[in-house]
């Protein structure tokens, strides 16, 4: 029986099989026009590959595998299966129909075409996950954002780690639709966060004041100068407070940080002086008075003023600030009159400018005009010398008169005109023209004017 049940079980497979066997050899013998179409499918595969290798890129940089992880990587292996059921017909188009499977129905490229639409799905999801949390952490992005600019990183990594650990704990509530437990969670993590920035603004730009003003206090500059320590001190609170109250106004940020470390340095030196003092013997004090006075004394020749040094040495102090205050004042109006010459200047060059162009146009006017006139005087000298060939043309005797003496008007500027000076016609008489093949008209046309 046992034998039986096997030869039987042998005889199923021999015939399943056969049967699989003569379906692929079908498929790899496809008529031409299910060639092509075989063609275009495993094109499209193709391109709908590289496509979904460029949006994985794009979800990356997106950071699609940090909002959801679930789907990213669901994604991500889909992707693979697609490629593994391609790569099985890339080469050989006939296995594009073969079954992926011994009992499977699916073919090859249908196996590809299912796991690009998982990978399309998964992606979709995961952008829509990425939208919602950063809506409605909108204001915990926020914060997130500007540590990043601030290179958190690089002074608090390991608290940095753990408020972007609860923040991605916010952003799992979302993608399994829990998101009022992520509203409710976000407060206390902004309330981190934004101490965290107020940490990170007070290193970067006030950590150098306060190791100063730490290092002053442990080198007894409180003892030789209380009060000028107490007001550096004091600058560098001050700091201390803006940037907890302000940690993004980094402009008027690092002005008071420059503030406190200029307090803390006067701090240094006044101590130093102070101690000198102390160690100084009674003997010298006269000589270190003398040194300061010299100082004045310089200042006082470098300003132009007489020696001053008849006065107490606070009173000397006084005067040299007078003294500059009014040479400010000066300077000020000097350079007030300067600015008047100045702008006389460019008024008057203004009016320059005005009177050139007034003058170019004038003269381009004139050269019209001259133009003109040589024209018109061409044009008077081509009507003489048509006159002049008219004359001729008649074969007529003629006898030219004065102009002045005929009624016909008189054209300005030819060469015709009489000259009133002599009293006679610029033009002599004509010489006498044959006429007599010349018609009675025309010899009445040309009859000269008989003198009055």
């Amino acid at each position: 029986m046992k034998k039986g049940l096997t030869l039987t079980a042998i005889a199923v497979t021999v015939l399943l099989s056969g049967c699989a066997s003569d379906s692929e050899a079908t498929k790899a013998l496809p008529l031409d026009s299910n060639q092509s179409g075989v063609s275009t499918q495993i094109h499209s595969i193709a391109q709908s590959l590289r496509q979904a290798e460029d949006k994985r890129d794009s979800a990356k940089e997106d950071e699609l595998q940090w909002f959801a992880t679930k789907h990213y990587q669901s994604a991500d292996k889909a992707l693979s299966d697609a490629k593994e059921y391609y790569a099985v017909f890339e080469t050989d188009p006939g296995k594009a129909h073969s079954s992926t499977g011994f009992f499977s129905s699916r073919t090859n490229i249908q196996a590809a075409e299912e796991a690009l639409n998982q990978f399309n799905l998964n992606i979709a999801k995961a952008e829509i996950i990425r939208e919602k949390a950063l809506s409605v952490l909108d204001e915990a992005f926020s914060y997130r954002a500007q540590l990043q600019s601030l290179d958190v990183d690089k002074y608090y990594p390991k608290s940095n780690a753990r408020l972007e650990s609860q923040l991605k704990t916010l952003v799992n509530y979302i993608a399994d639709e829990r998101t009022e437990r992520a509203t409710s969670g976000q407060p206390d993590l902004v309330s981190k966060q934004r101490a965290l920035e107020v940490k990170t603004v007070t290193r970067i730009y006030l950590s150098a004041a306060q190791k100063e003003l730490a290092r002053l206090k442990n080198s007894n500059i409180a003892l030789h100068a209380p009060d000028t320590l107490a007001v550096a001190s004091t600058r560098v609170t001050a700091a201390e407070a803006f940037i907890a109250a302000e940690p993004r106004s980094f402009g008027k940020i690092e002005h008071k940080a420059d503030e406190a470390m200029f307090s803390l340095n006067h701090a240094e030196h006044i101590a130093d002086v102070v101690q000198k003092l102390k160690a100084l013997p009674e003997k010298d004090y006269e000589r270190h008075v003398l040194t300061f006075e010299k100082m004045l004394v310089n200042i006082a020749k470098a300003l132009g003023s007489e020696d001053l040094r008849d006065n107490p040495i606070s009173e000397q102090g006084k005067l040299l600030v007078s003294l500059i205050e009014a040479q400010k004042a000066q300077s000020s109006e000097g350079a007030q009159n300067h600015q008047q010459l100045l702008a006389q200047l460019t008024d008057e060059q203004q009016k320059v400018a005005e009177l050139e162009a007034s003058l170019a146009a004038q003269h381009k006017a004139t050269e019209h005009a001259d133009q003109t006139v040589a024209q018109l005087e061409a044009k008077i000298a081509e009507l003489n010398a048509s006159l002049v060939a008219a004359y001729t043309q008649t074969g007529e005797p003629i006898k030219t008169t004065p102009l002045t003496q005929t009624k016909e008007p008189k054209i300005a500027g030819s060469r015709t005109d009489v000259d009133q000076g002599s009293g006679q016609a610029p033009l002599a008489e004509a010489e006498v023209i044959d006429t007599q093949a010349t018609s009675p008209k025309l010899n009445a046309e040309i009859e000269p004017v008989p003198a009055g």
